[in-house]
């Protein structure tokens, strides 16, 4: 079933609220994912019995020794396999092309899985193959770990392919032997990012047979139970009769959380965007003035939901950095006090991150770098053009940023015909002149 999501402004349960504030004061939150999170709608890929009975159909008619096997057993299909000449090669390319494990649509866990990575709030660490939750974080890249090579060729946060990765099938962990001694660097690196860390279990409701070793050994590296929670539908109700239950016995039972994976990402990323806004509001406690145009801004940011301001929020920087929090950055706090200071309340985020208001269009640009305001305006005047070619009404954009004034628009817009062949042009320039304001300049007004 697709998750579609409510607003922030919707209750967060008390659960999201206090992991959200662990992950603002005590270091990251890691997420160890398993496959139910790729099984739901629009991803859609099969769950380990679904492929390995694919895999089964595929081969049965090159390997009779398949014949024997058990048809849901994906470890035992692919140690018969790989046991004979030629096997192993075989195998991973049935694999390949039993699920799109390189295509298929990242869900809404896994986008929030990766823009909460990009704010530098969660570590992830995953059992699947797919790389929907990489390729869920939009034009930023998530690098990916498959082999001891990638640990010096990139720069964290990045997701941790615990039983190695599609876009590299001699990554793939699968069959028994290579399931029980997974290399080393894959014990290192969990158990690096494990100890003492709170550790979420998502997309695991009940142990499948192939990762139940990898559970096992992460809740041993985790160390105080009080430091796990398991997230899966149907937990208050049915822990007794899951493998959850075995393999931690004593776990309390407010750490067991009813869910699906994406219900929870949306409610813990909802919970974490309220405490990170709320640091700007602590910091301007002394001034009721500014701190009620914030929660102007708020209340209309808050009608959208978690991912959306998610997005958002990394889509107004003009050149985010990966793993730093654009939510946090003072900049951003500015530029919401001001969108507060002229439209209060009535602000309502649209899906290209322009806000409705009862003032006309407003979009917001900040820098978290050190850079040029000139950097702004061209920014503003890059998204000016998309809008126009989409027919949309021109926003006022309020910025933040920049080392230095805003220079004032030319009373012309750029020439283009020094770009061009004069006879290829059929009409003038458009007028397209972005209208610019500071944030500190609405503030001061």
């Amino acid at each position: 079933m697709q998750h579609y999501p409510s607003s922030i402004a919707s209750s967060v349960p008390p659960y999201a609220v206090a992991l959200a504030g662990r992950a603002l004061t005590a270091g990251k939150i890691v997420i160890y994912a398993g496959a139910g999170i790729s099984v739901s709608q629009p991803t859609g890929l099969p769950t380990g019995a679904t492929l390995a009975a694919a895999v089964h159909a595929q081969l049965k008619g090159a390997f009779p020794v398949l014949a024997a096997i058990d048809q849901g057993d994906l470890v035992a299909v692919a140690d018969a396999v790989a046991a004979l000449p030629g096997g192993e090669e075989a195998l991973r390319q049935a694999l390949l092309r039993a699920a799109s494990f390189k295509t298929a649509k990242p869900g809404y866990a896994h986008r929030t899985l990766a823009y909460l990575m990009l704010e530098g709030a969660i570590d992830v660490l995953t059992t699947n193959w797919d790389t929907c939750i990489e390729r869920g974080s939009g034009e930023e890249q998530l690098p990916t770990v498959t082999n001891v090579r990638d640990l010096v060729g990139v720069t964290p946060p990045w997701v941790l392919k615990i039983h190695g990765c599609a876009s590299r099938p001699d990554s793939l962990l699968v069959t028994s032997s290579e399931l029980d001694k997974p290399p080393t660097w894959v014990d290192d690196q969990t158990r690096a990012r494990l100890g003492s860390a709170v550790v979420i279990f998502i997309g695991i409701g009940d142990i499948a047979d192939y990762v139940r070793r990898r559970i096992e050994e992460a809740v041993a590296d985790i160390g105080p139970v009080e430091n796990i929670r398991v997230v899966a539908p149907g937990l208050d109700t049915r822990w007794e009769d899951s493998r959850w239950s075995d393999v931690i016995s004593d776990l309390q039972q407010d750490h067991k959380i009813s869910a699906t994976a994406d219900l929870f990402m949306e409610q813990f990323a909802a919970a974490y965007i309220m405490a990170r806004l709320d640091e700007h509001l602590g910091g301007l406690s002394a001034d009721r003035v500014l701190v009620s145009d914030l929660e102007g801004a708020r209340q209309g940011l808050f009608e959208s939901d978690a991912l959306t301001v998610l997005q958002w929020a990394r889509g107004v920087d003009i050149n985010p950095r990966v793993g730093e929090a654009v939510l946090k950055s003072p900049e951003l706090g500015k530029v919401l006090v001001a969108l507060g200071r002229l439209a209060g309340s009535s602000a309502r985020l649209r899906h290209d991150h322009v806000f409705d208001t009862d003032q006309g269009p407003i979009e917001v640009l900040v820098t978290t770098q050190t850079a040029s305001p000139r950097r702004l305006v061209e920014a503003a005047e890059n998204r000016l053009l998309e809008h126009a070619y989409r027919g949309e009404p021109q926003p006022l954009f309020v910025v933040s940023g920049g080392v230095g004034m805003i220079p004032k628009p030319a009373d012309l817009p750029r020439s283009i015909v020094g770009d061009s062949n004069e006879t290829d042009i059929v009409d003038g320039p458009l007028a397209l002149i972005p209208e610019i304001r500071h944030a500190d300049e609405v503030i001061a007004s």
